[in-house]
């Protein structure tokens, strides 16, 4: 692996390692890291966690759609808190997978049939 591999592969660990010790510890800090996740991110693991975005159907005149709420730390019940670990846990166990896997892994083969 090279270096930006190897700085890709870190860095998300590192992440998640973080995250999970804010969040067993101060409450404050996981709200605040919770918070500044960016929405790719935070979608993955509240994914991860098996909790579903907050929805809403709006209705118009000639058409309706789902309108899903920005998800913030306080709107999260204790159990989904709790369930953030799980979800942590179950990302934490992907990244150690992947990281076990070299470059040549992940390129497409190509067999030609006779």
């Amino acid at each position: 692996m090279n270096t930006m591999q190897n700085n890709q592969t870190i860095e998300p660990r590192s992440f998640l390692r973080e995250f999970h010790q804010i969040l067993s510890g101060k409450r404050s800090l996981a709200r605040s890291a919770f918070n500044n996740l960016k929405p790719g991110q935070k979608r993955l693991l509240l994914s991860a966690s098996g909790i579903e975005l907050r929805t809403t159907e709006i209705y118009n005149s000639d058409s309706q759609f789902t309108h899903a709420w920005q998800m913030q730390y306080d709107n999260l019940t204790d159990k989904e808190v709790d369930d953030l670990k799980k979800g942590l846990r179950r990302l934490q166990a992907i990244i150690d997978a992947f990281a076990l896997c070299e470059e040549e892994d992940f390129k497409k083969e190509t067999k030609k049939v006779a």
